[in-house]
């Protein structure tokens, strides 16, 4: 039998019991995981915005126990389900490893890799990789990653939920029973926060050269930066094109004439992860 057990202590509950919104938001997060790692059992990895089709739902049914005292344990099981706990539990342990370590989390902003690709371009131009390579090329921990991060952002979520200042002292644990045996994560709001940093932290890979269409492009406001969406004449998908500055989109917008172009850009990592296929671009420059 696979289990899963969320245990919240401390302000969070009161009286052995858990405010709605809380409960509401633990069964959602719990329950789009167990999708995540479902899709990634069954076909080896995740897409952007992939979802279970209606044939699926049936197999990511975990039923509900009554909760439980001491503070509040919110258990849920299913049989013949451990490869999915399994797959939670191996997306959560290197984030919350990283979380309790005491090493600081120093990371360069993305304005400095952002410009660090700049001057990277204007060096290297028609020398600069192209995207073809770097799909061949990709490693396969980017896969991975990426997968992994669907699940882990689910979890970030769900114990992001004890980090209120005025929920101090909170704390929760998640226990996962699969196939195999699984220490308990136990989070306070240092461990929550740091997983969270980690969780969605994001960076920019190498410069390269995308061949593509430009199907339609957002100008932004004065609160959101321009973007496009893009057919990738690489690989045949359609990915979305952010951009760094407000004035990118009139960089762009020659260009947004079904003809093909030639641009500069670079992946977006997050968490470690990218999808060669469908993960986001930062614009860098017309190529």
């Amino acid at each position: 039998m696979a289990t899963i057990s969320i245990h919240f202590d401390g302000p969070i509950t009161v009286n052995h019991k858990a405010p709605i919104r809380v409960l509401a938001n633990t069964y959602t997060h719990l329950q789009r995981a167990i999708d995540r790692a479902f899709l990634i059992e069954t076909y080896g990895d995740v897409y952007k915005h992939q979802r279970l089709t209606s044939k699926q739902y049936a197999d990511t049914v975990f039923l509900a126990e009554y909760p439980r005292e001491g503070g509040i344990i919110l258990d849920a099981f299913r049989e013949g389900a451990g490869n999915i706990v399994d797959r939670i539990a191996e997306s959560i342990r290197p984030v919350i490893d990283r979380a309790l370590a005491r090493g600081l989390l120093d990371h360069s902003s993305l304005s400095a890799q952002f410009r660090d690709r700049e001057t990277y371009v204007i060096q290297m131009r028609e020398n600069t990789q192209n995207y073809e390579e770097v799909v061949e090329n990709a490693p396969t921990d980017w896969k991975n990653a990426y997968s992994n991060r669907s699940i882990v952002k689910e979890i970030d979520q769900l114990v992001s939920q004890i980090t209120p200042t005025a929920l101090a002292g909170s704390t929760a644990e998640i226990e996962l029973h699969g196939n195999r045996p699984h220490l308990p994560y136990r989070f306070d709001a240092r461990t929550a926060s740091r997983f969270h940093k980690i969780a969605a932290h994001k960076e920019l890979g190498a410069a390269t050269i995308v061949n593509c269409v430009i199907r339609s492009l957002d100008r932004g406001n004065k609160n959101t930066k321009p973007s496009a969406k893009i057919h990738n004449l690489n690989t045949g998908r359609e990915q979305t094109l952010l951009c760094f500055h407000h004035g990118d989109a009139d960089k762009l917008h020659p260009h947004h004439n079904s003809e093909p172009v030639r641009l500069y850009v670079c992946p977006l990592f997050e968490a470690l992860g990218f999808d060669v296929m469908s993960g986001d671009l930062v614009f860098i420059a017309v190529a």
